[in-house]
């Protein structure tokens, strides 16, 4: 009986030593876990803080981007509004009555209106004409303003670059149906 109760009391003093022990590793291991939740906590604020700074700096990026682009003409050249002497010769047709070496002379005057460039051509005092456009890279893109019914019929386009301070040349596209078409080499100066 001594011995049972011998052994029954180093069964509960070892099951208690180990009981002591699990709660030791048990109390550090919450201690640990704490501390990692702490500074995933830090680490989750400081990354949301970098997140909204970051995103109020791409706001303001976008902000003044989106004026850039609205105002980009404006910008890209300062010099182009104004009246400009246009010259242009005949290089290629297939429409009767036109042809090639044909030359005309215009004025345009070209200014901004609701960012986009617009182009009134004057012949004989009269307005002729009206393109409206934008540059696109370094070359100033424009295509005929016309009424519905001239529209399916005739297609004008213009491409512009600057070849030096107030000069432009070109050329001016214009296409009639499917078998009639004539370009025109552009030279512009500025008054």
């Amino acid at each position: 009986m001594k011995l049972i109760f011998f052994l029954l009391l180093m069964l509960s003093f070892f099951t208690g030593c180990d009981i002591k022990e699990k709660e030791k590793r048990l109390q550090q291991k919450e201690l640990e876990l704490n501390q990692k939740e702490q500074e995933l906590l830090v680490r989750e604020r400081t990354l949301q803080a970098k997140e909204d700074a970051l995103a109020e700096r791409e706001n303001i990026l976008d902000s003044s981007t989106n004026k850039l682009l609205v105002d980009s003409s404006i910008l890209l050249n300062t010099q182009l509004p104004g009246i400009w002497n246009a010259k242009m010769n005949c290089t290629e047709t297939t429409c009767p009555g036109s042809a090639v070496g044909d030359i005309k002379t215009e004025q345009w005057q070209i200014d901004y209106q609701d960012n986009k460039v617009i182009v009134r051509t004057i012949s004989g005092n009269k307005q002729v004409r009206v393109y409206s456009g934008a540059y696109a890279g370094n070359t100033l893109e424009l295509t005929l303003q016309q009424n519905d019914s001239t529209a399916q019929a005739t297609k004008t386009l213009v491409r512009l670059q600057e070849t030096g301070e107030n000069e432009m040349e070109g050329q001016r596209e214009i296409i009639r149906g499917e078998e009639c078409r004539i370009v025109y080499a552009l030279q512009l100066k500025k008054q």
